[in-house]
């Protein structure tokens, strides 16, 4: 008996020698290869920030490059990056266009884009934003399109877009040249901070499903919907074909953000994060507004598909995808 507890005491030595305590071993299904973001700054994007920043790729065996790009899609399509995290109707077009790009998962819901005007504003009800100009990101927005076609279906009411980035639509609407403006967190935290000479806030959010803009004690509905989808990590589909293993151990890495921000999402250290990825904001917007920002990789698959459709009926794309426009290696994971 003694020899064989000294037997094994041994060999159980030997092991840790081999493989000591601590010690990381790359996983038999990675790559070894290099996954290339292209991301643009965004707190929306925090998860991956997050990830990268807490050690959660290394911890799984993967080398992530992060790199800054306005032209995240395109790069993906083309090949020159492996995963975008981008709005999904901007995804969505390339996709029924046949090109090599894919959603793997969520990134967040519900999309935090409302509608800012002025605490003035002579806007009451939704029909009063008839042929107003309001700025937005572009017609193919998740909001824009969700409270376009609100609009349309239950108040037979249109607006005219102007098509403006985040920071140069509140820029639009404190220069008072459009009478509203559809913003992202953290941009509608940062109007929201505005005071004006006295002291007094200088905008407020309207048909938000919190507000209540003609005073009735009634709750405004929401026009973009209840709890729509955010953004989406988006992959090469030449990428999740021949490195499905880094593919998913990436959104295992994102998972873990996910809860670790939902956990404290105003802790010293998460706000530390959206600060050095998105400098031009401040840090009290980012407090403001990162409990907003409804972490997930789980795919709102009816909702998505619905952004396709409309898409269809604005005429971006032909005809709706439908479940194809999601990877199928991802079911029973992300959706």
């Amino acid at each position: 008996m003694t020899k064989r507890i000294v037997m094994t005491v041994c060999a159980v030595f030997a092991l840790l020698l081999t493989f000591p305590l601590g010690a990381q071993t790359r996983r038999p299904d990675l790559s070894g290869k290099k996954i290339i973001v292209a991301d643009a700054n965004s707190t929306h994007h925090l998860n991956l920030y997050v990830a990268f920043e807490k050690g959660l790729f290394k911890k799984r065996g993967l080398e992530v490059e992060i790199q800054q790009t306005n032209s995240g899609v395109a790069a993906v399509v083309g090949g020159e990056a492996d995963i975008v995290f981008n709005c999904p109707t901007g995804v969505i077009t390339p996709i029924a266009r046949g090109q090599n790009i894919i959603i793997i998962g969520q990134v967040k819901i519900p999309c935090t884009s409302v509608l800012v005007v002025p605490i003035a504003s002579p806007v009451k009800n939704p029909g009063d934003l008839k042929d107003l100009q309001l700025a937005g990101l572009s017609t193919t927005c998740c909001a824009v399109i969700a409270i376009r076609d609100t609009l349309r279906s239950d108040y037979r009411t249109e607006f005219e877009l102007v098509s403006l980035a985040p920071g140069a639509a509140l820029a639009a609407l404190e220069a008072g040249s459009v009478k509203g403006a559809i913003l992202e967190e953290p941009f509608v935290a940062e109007a929201l901070l505005l005071k004006d000479a006295a002291g007094k806030p200088k905008y407020k959010t309207i048909f938000d499903g919190h507000s209540d803009a003609n005073g009735d004690g009634v709750t405004d509905k929401n026009l973009a919907g209840e709890n729509p989808p955010c953004r989406t990590i988006n992959a090469n589909t030449n990428f999740v074909r021949d490195r499905l293993g880094d593919a998913k151990a990436f959104i295992e890495a994102i998972d873990e953000a996910d809860k670790l921000i939902l956990r404290n999402p105003v802790a010293r250290d998460i706000v530390a994060i959206a600060q050095k990825y998105v400098p031009n904001v401040s840090r009290q917007a980012i407090v403001n507004s990162n409990p907003k920002l409804g972490f997930t990789i789980h795919l709102a698959t009816t909702q998505l598909i619905g952004y396709a459709q409309a898409l269809v009926n604005q005429k971006t794309i032909d005809r709706n995808p439908g479940e194809r426009i999601f990877a199928p290696e991802f079911k029973g994971i992300t959706w």
